[in-house]
């Protein structure tokens, strides 16, 4: 069965370099000072969206800000990209209005189109995003750079995507679900956050979160060669969150561990000046960086659970691109 893991070992093995494939983005030396960092994401129609709750507008701004999520994540700022769109004839006008959003998207996200293709499909909608950022060597993030002692932090909700990609599958109505289906709409990277971590030499190692936390801190923790250690009790999740997902019968827990596609921002950092960084980003951003546990040492990419001191088991379906783990 496809397996996204076997097949990123495998390009590495045949194309071995510095710094690229297996994390956030691609690095290219441009200078003595500076690197490009490059990314790209696919988006296919009734796997990454259903166009019966998804319409142009929103669509354009996911397919951006799912990419500038990968170039934040290694410190970056994205300055150019190319677009690759394929589009069944019927949708002529639903392909207008997403290239205006997406022309829009850009504008916003100050970065530039300088290229792509467009090809006509059978009958699904496709889309191919690359970004290409710049950052100062001093200033790049990876995923393999976790310390032992470090603190695992998250900067971004977890899990509020999830609840509105259930509701919004479901056809739940109510006030109280908007911002949730908002987040899995529309989400937000975070480039001002990874240009602040990228400056911080206290951050050891950053990725985004798009698969969720689980999957991903175990993709960070293998790179990295350690273990992690989250802690439960360190997950506050707020009422209206609590209260959607009574709503739609999920487990809130399981929801913050496994849900994907919120494009917070994953950093370890370390310990000792953890605390004033913590302050640091507050008053910077005007809201918490979340500490969720530990990295330890351990076997590469295990990750163990603790509640109220005591270890606990528990049983996750995280996300996977190929349901090889369903």
């Amino acid at each position: 069965m496809l397996n996204e893991s076997d097949i990123i070992d495998f390009l590495q093995t045949r194309f071995p370099a510095l710094e690229g494939i297996g994390d956030d983005a691609a690095i290219l030396s441009l200078s003595d000072t500076e690197s490009y960092v490059i990314t790209k994401d696919l988006l296919i129609e009734d796997i990454h969206f259903c166009r019966k709750y998804c319409n142009a507008e929103s669509l354009a701004h996911k397919a951006l800000h799912v990419n500038l999520s990968d170039i934040a994540a290694m410190g970056a700022e994205p300055k150019y990209i190319l677009l690759g769109i394929s589009i069944p004839n019927d949708l002529e006008g639903f392909f207008n209005d997403f290239l205006k959003s997406f022309a829009e998207a850009c504008e916003i996200g100050k970065v530039h189109l300088i290229g792509g293709d467009t090809t006509k499909s059978l009958d699904k909608l496709f889309i191919s995003v690359t970004v290409i950022g710049l950052v100062k060597k001093t200033h790049i993030k990876l995923r393999k750079s976790a310390r032992k002692s470090d603190i695992i932090c998250v900067a971004g909700n977890l899990g509020d995507a999830h609840v509105g990609f259930q509701a919004l599958e479901h056809n739940m109505q109510g006030q109280g679900l908007k911002k949730f289906k908002d987040s899995f709409l529309q989400p937000n990277s975070r480039i001002r956050e990874g240009l602040w971590f990228g400056e911080r030499s206290e951050v050891s190692a950053m990725m985004d979160i798009s698969d969720g936390l689980f999957i991903d801190l175990k993709k960070m923790c293998r790179a990295s060669k350690v273990a992690a250690e989250i802690n439960l009790d360190n997950f506050e999740p707020s009422q209206e969150f609590k209260a959607a997902c009574h709503a739609l019968n999920l487990d809130q827990t399981i929801v913050q561990l496994t849900g994907g596609e919120d494009y917070g921002l994953l950093v370890s950092v370390n310990a000792e000046s953890y605390q004033k960084m913590k302050a640091d980003f507050s008053s910077t951003f005007g809201y918490a960086l979340h500490p969720i546990g530990r990295i330890i040492s351990g076997i590469a990419g295990e990750i163990s659970f603790t509640q109220k001191g005591l270890p606990i088991n528990i049983i996750l379906q995280p996300f996977s691109h190929f349901r090889e783990l369903s």
